[in-house]
């Protein structure tokens, strides 16, 4: 790692981060088998096998995150790569907002980011150079900033710490100097609790921690291999709010306790090394899980709050797959994926010591529709036992490790975080809707403050 304008101070957890050079599939990592068969859920909901189509059009933020988590187990191979053609083909669609002249920062550090986990170059992709973009978009401050106008003159910035959280990881990977003054801005916004915010606040009093930036920023930390000592406490903040059954809330709108959150957090316990935290958070993730008592179409979907494959589980679910694979946006990586989605076989399930059954999966290219489209409530969070959660394995050429709370072999520090796009989510979506902010019509109505501080 190279960090500029600054000194570098020990990582945190250097013994699980692991290199990211593997090429075959046979290096490729154990992958628990409900990551596998959530990951083939989400790939059958690719349209026409290369993109998402959403209530309001293509979704290239939330296609992105497909592809993240099909990496995250190294399946779906083909999938992967039509998706990415895809969004190379719309990248300016999805860097500006379809507005000229306009650009957000989260968009460009996500879309590196799937560049990077395919092994394409991000200095070269769609025919641009995402690095260098990201990088002008830092300000003095150190901030990563969006240019919004929407064909105006009034210029609008939506970045949060979710967006300066994957840039530093996007620049880390990338493998040249990450900004030391990027790095200081994310510090001079740890709240006095030890978390962190999504929202810059204005003030030190108004900074408000929350479960999905803490997440998020100390998987940015640990990536880029500095200040130990707050990403502990950031870790302390999580396992202090973790609930009883594992699972993590939100703040605002998301102030329930929700798979996409859960997810962040998980991913950054394991990252940390706080592995008894990460399992809970696993176990939450997998009770979400809708198993062979569902609809055969929505088997391995994770829901928002149920085991329900509704109008938001494609979002929970892309979430929740680095999570319970173990990776993270630092280390994901799809170098060695094998061909074929993972799906649920119900049809000859072998008993367990548990309640549930796990029933042995198998690949699929055939797509399935999406399931269902309700919108999902306020209400309490279901209890563990609401459904069966039964494990799948990957594809042939992939191996399973089963195994609740495994790492996937990999260990990490990023997420696959919350997605975006241009599409206007319900708001118990919306912590999976912050992280690159190019859908300018989705952040604008989950906005709380127009810059924070440092912009």
């Amino acid at each position: 790692m190279r960090i500029s304008g600054r000194t570098v101070a020990p990582a945190l957890i250097t013994a699980t981060l692991v290199a990211l050079s593997a090429t075959s599939a046979a290096a490729a990592p154990a992958v628990p088998s409900d990551a596998a068969a959530a990951a083939g859920w989400a790939g059958r909901q690719l349209k026409d096998g290369d993109h998402v189509e959403g209530d309001f059009g293509a979704d290239p933020g939330l296609t992105a995150d497909v592809v993240l988590a099909l990496s995250a187990t190294r399946t779906g191979k083909g999938e992967t790569a039509a998706a990415t053609d895809w969004l190379a083909a719309h990248a300016e669609s999805y860097l500006t907002g379809d507005t000229p002249g306009d650009i957000y920062a989260g968009s460009l550090a996500k879309l590196s980011l799937v560049a990077e986990t395919g092994h394409r170059d991000p200095g070269a992709f769609a025919g641009r150079d995402l690095i260098a973009e990201l990088n002008s978009r830092m300000q003095p401050s150190g901030r990563f900033t969006d240019h919004a106008t929407f064909g105006g003159t009034e210029v609008n910035d939506y970045s949060n710490s979710l967006t300066q959280s994957l840039a530093l990881i996007a620049l880390e990977r990338d493998g040249g100097a990450v900004p030391g003054e990027a790095v200081h801005f994310l510090l001079a916004n740890q709240c006095a609790d030890g978390g962190f915010p999504v929202f810059f606040p204005d003030t030190p009093a108004e900074c408000e921690s929350d479960a999905d930036g803490t997440g998020m920023v100390v998987q940015a930390l640990l990536a880029v291999g500095d200040e130990d000592d707050v990403a502990g406490e950031a870790l302390d903040w999580l396992e202090e709010k973790q609930a009883k059954d594992g699972g993590f809330a939100g703040t605002g709108p998301t102030a329930v306790v929700n798979a996409n959150s859960t997810a962040l957090a998980t991913q950054a316990l394991r990252a940390g090394g706080r592995g008894a935290a990460a399992d809970k958070g696993a176990d939450w993730l997998r009770a979400r899980q809708v198993g062979c008592d569902g609809a055969a179409k929505d088997r391995g979907a994770v829901g928002y709050q149920e085991a329900k494959a509704d109008g938001n589980a494609l979002r929970a679910t892309v979430q929740a797959v680095t999570a319970l694979s173990g990776v993270s946006y630092a280390t994901v990586d799809g170098a060695g994926a094998t061909d074929g989605l993972a799906t649920l076989d119900c049809s000859s399930p072998s008993p367990t010591t548990s309640a549930s059954t796990t029933p042995s999966p198998t690949a699929s290219g055939e797509p399935t529709e999406p399931g269902g489209s309700a919108t999902p409530t306020d209400s309490a969070t279901p209890t563990d036992s609401a459904s069966a959660t039964p494990s799948a394995t990957a594809p042939a050429g992939s191996t399973d490790s089963g195994g609740s709370g495994s790492s996937g072999g990999t260990g990490g520090t990023g997420g696959a975080l919350a997605s975006t796009g241009t599409s206007v989510l319900p708001l118990a979506g919306s912590s999976a809707a912050l992280v690159a902010a190019g859908a300018a019509a989705v952040v604008a109505v989950r906005r709380r403050r127009s810059a924070g501080t440092g912009a």
